[in-house]
C-alpha cells in the first residue's frame, strides 16, 4: 500500500470483545480467565510465558480438535476471580499491584518465583474474591508489554527495577587526588548506603622505580580486595586502574571512606579515584 492522497472509510472496533483461535484438545469453560499460549486461547494455568487476555464469553470443547479448529468470544475488562490462600492470598494492601495465574479461576499475589504468568493488575479485593484487570496495559509486564521491552518488567519490585536501569548505582569521585610518592590519605563521606562494588584510579603521569597501590577502608576497617595496584612499568599518563571489593565493603550514609596510597613509586604523580555504590 501507499500513502494516503484523500480520505479514508478507516474500520474500527472497541477491542472489548476478540475471537480468538482455541488450543488443540482443548475445553475453555464460561467466565474462565482465558490466556494466550503460543497464539491459541488455552484457560489459565500455572505456567509461564502466558499471555492474560480476559473471560470467556462462553464454553467452548475442542478437546478433539486441532490448533484452530475452533474460536472463542473473550471479553477484556475487569472480571471478579477467586483469591488464593495463606502467602499467597491477595489484600487490600495489594490494590495496584500485579496479580499472577494459579488456574482459569484463581490469582495469587506472586509469581511462585517465576513459575506463574502475569494475570493483570488488582483493582479491588473483597470477600468474594479479587478483581483484576486482566491482561498487559502500557505499564504492566510479559511479552509485549511497554515496560518489559525497556528492562523494566519486574516494576512491581523496585529494588529490582532500580537495579535494571541503575538507578541504585552512585558513583562518588574523591574530591582530592591522591599522591602517589606518599602515604597521606585522601578521604570522602558517603552520601548514601549500599554496598562498593568498583574502585578505579587513573594517574597523570609515569611512575618511577617502582609500583603504586590505592588502599581502601570504610573507617577503619580495610575493604577486602580493595586494592588498586598501578604497575610501573610501562606506566603513562590516562593509565586506568581498578580493585572489585569482595567483601567488608558496605557502607552506611555518613561513613568516611579513605584511600590510603603506598607502594614503592617516588615518582611525583597523582591518581583520581572514584567509588561505585550499589543501594
Amino acid at each position: 500500500m501507499t500513502a494516503l492522497t484523500g480520505d479514508r472509510n478507516t474500520p474500527e472496533r472497541s477491542g472489548e470483545l476478540v475471537v480468538l483461535l482455541v488450543a488443540a484438545a482443548t475445553t475453555i469453560h464460561a467466565g474462565s480467565l482465558v490466556v494466550l499460549n503460543g497464539g491459541y486461547a488455552e484457560p489459565g494455568s500455572t505456567a509461564t510465558g502466558l499471555i492474560a487476555v480476559g473471560r470467556a464469553e462462553e464454553q467452548v470443547d475442542n478437546s478433539l480438535g486441532a490448533n484452530g479448529a475452533k474460536s472463542v468470544k473473550v471479553k477484556r475488562g475487569v472480571f471478579q476471580y477467586a483469591n488464593s490462600e495463606g502467602g499467597d492470598a491477595i489484600t487490600a494492601a495489594n490494590i495496584h499491584s500485579a496479580c499472577y495465574i494459579v488456574d482459569d479461576q484463581t490469582v495469587a499475589k506472586t509469581s511462585d518465583t517465576g513459575a506463574r504468568s502475569r494475570a493483570g493488575r488488582i483493582i479491588d479485593v473483597d470477600t468474594r474474591g479479587v478483581w483484576v484487570l486482566v491482561g498487559n496495559g502500557p505499564f504492566d509486564s510479559d511479552a509485549g508489554a511497554l515496560l518489559d521491552q525497556n528492562n523494566l518488567d519486574d516494576v512491581d519490585d523496585a529494588a529490582t527495577a532500580r537495579a535494571n536501569i541503575g538507578a541504585n548505582q552512585v558513583v562518588l569521585s574523591v574530591p582530592d587526588a591522591a599522591a602517589l610518592d606518599g602515604t597521606d590519605p585522601i578521604r570522602i563521606v558517603s552520601p548514601v548506603a549500599g554496598m562498593i562494588t568498583s574502585i578505579r584510579s587513573v594517574i597523570d603521569g609515569a611512575l618511577t622505580t617502582g609500583n603504586a597501590t590505592l588502599t581502601a577502608a570504610i573507617g577503619a576497617t580495610p575493604v577486602t580486595n580493595g586494592v588498586i595496584t598501578i604497575t610501573q612499568a610501562g606506566s603513562a599518563a590516562g593509565d586506568a586502574d581498578s580493585a572489585t571489593p569482595s567483601a567488608a565493603n558496605v557502607v552506611a550514609a555518613g561513613d568516611v571512606i579513605t584511600i590510603t596510597p603506598g607502594g614503592t613509586n617516588d615518582a611525583a604523580r597523582t591518581a583520581a579515584v572514584t567509588l561505585l555504590i550499589e543501594t
